[in-house]
């Protein structure tokens, strides 16, 4: 049986295949992301707001950054990615903790034939195009407001604490997880790259040399969980780990190609029949490689990774982890009756066999999608992480 990769974010998860054989745990190239080359130089300020309402009292600051096209930016109309800073009690120069937020999308690729495979309700603009001061603002908002009220979740309750936070633009529709290699048979332009590694570190890079910072935490929320562990690793390979990492309803992990054998060509993984794994793999590159190495698991089993601890959210009613569907053989097979545990089992066993591991991941029963932007026992959980890293972690970022 193959061993596979198996991605979730909104809706969707990949597999890509990859022999054991293939693999060489003393192979000393292994288990080491490479360097990200980025830069700040390109970074405008294009506008800002002031709001002051029943709900926030708060600064918006509008990035962009030109050293980084969209996706399908083109000479005529040119993209590039953007980002937010949204500074508490309306002071840019006050110190706060940085709380960066990635915003989920799946993923998407352009195939040989000039077609976008993504998720059934996607296509190629849905995210990779420049990300607007509207959209971004829109962002927070409809995850935080309901009704005219605040929903008590983790990015109200950060705002709420005095967090700086920022949220970076999805332009590459790439888990944020590009390293500037070239964009395969992109329609608008051969020479694109997929650049969302490189742009979000550089949008937290110049927050945090701009902005007094204390620490940094990254959330991300099903295709940014990815990115942020992506980040996560990155940073923690320059030695400048960022305080924590949380990962909601998004992870990279070892499984079997089970579940794509039985569900894929129903059409219950919202998937077109036409969608291939190696087309993502190819699009965004060293991070989508089983072969590399650099998931979760991987790095807890055989790099002892901590410097970052991580928090893994998942819930046991979610469709992004297959948790309506009947469990496959495998699931079965290792004693499980929920797709959901079953896929996120590996990880799940690094955390317990690292001895005094810092890292977390929880099962929550009657739970679906991103339960972090909602209200419920997740954001309690995201608190209790926070205040037990930061009993033991006061290093600044």
């Amino acid at each position: 049986m193959k061993n596979l990769i198996y991605y979730t974010m909104v809706g969707l998860f990949l597999f890509t295949s990859c022999k054991k054989d293939d693999i060489q745990p003393t192979d000393p190239n292994l288990f080491v992301p490479p360097t990200v080359s980025r830069t700040i130089t390109q970074i405008a300020l294009v506008d800002e707001m002031t709001v002051e309402d029943e709900n926030f009292n708060i600064n918006l600051e509008f990035y962009r950054n030109e050293a980084y096209e969209a996706g399908l930016s083109t000479e005529a109309n040119p993209e590039h990615y953007t980002f937010m800073v949204i500074n508490p009690n309306n002071d840019p120069n006050v110190s706060a903790p940085l709380w960066v937020w990635l915003h989920g999308g799946a993923q998407g690729y352009f195939d040989e034939l000039g077609a976008y495979q993504s998720y059934k309700t996607q296509d190629e603009n849905s995210w990779n195009h420049e990300e607007s001061f509207d959209d971004l603002w829109q962002n927070i908002t409809v995850r935080t407001i309901q009704n005219g009220q605040l929903i008590d979740n983790t990015l109200k309750r950060r705002i709420q604490e005095g967090y700086r936070i920022l949220v970076v633009s999805y332009s590459d529709h790439d888990w944020y997880s590009g390293l500037g290699t070239i964009y395969p048979n992109n329609p608008a332009n051969p020479n694109a790259q997929v650049n969302g590694l490189q742009a979000t570190m550089a949008a937290i890079d110049y927050t945090a040399a701009n902005y007094p910072t204390t620490h940094a935490w990254l959330h991300g929320t099903s295709a940014g969980s990815i990115g942020a562990w992506s980040a996560t690793l990155s940073y923690q390979q320059e030695g400048r780990p960022v305080t924590g990492l949380i990962g909601d309803s998004g992870a990279l992990v070892e499984t079997s190609d089970a579940i794509f054998d039985a569900y894929l060509e129903t059409g219950q993984l919202n998937y077109d029949a036409s969608w291939r794994p190696e087309g993502i793999q190819e699009k965004v590159g060293y991070f989508a490689n089983l072969e590399n190495q650099v998931h979760p698991k991987a790095q807890i089993n055989t790099n002892d990774f901590r410097a970052s601890p991580g928090l893994w959210i998942a819930g046991l009613s979610d469709p992004a982890l297959a948790a309506n569907l009947n469990p496959v053989q495998e699931s079965i097979d290792e004693g499980f009756d929920n797709n959901a545990e079953y896929l996120m089992s590996g990880l799940n066993q690094a955390i317990k066999e690292q001895p005094s591991s810092p890292h977390e991941l929880h099962f929550l029963p009657n739970t679906g999608h991103v339960p972090t932007n909602k209200e419920g026992p997740a954001n309690d959980l995201v608190d209790n992480f926070i205040d037990r890293v930061l009993a033991s972690n006061t290093a600044p970022f």
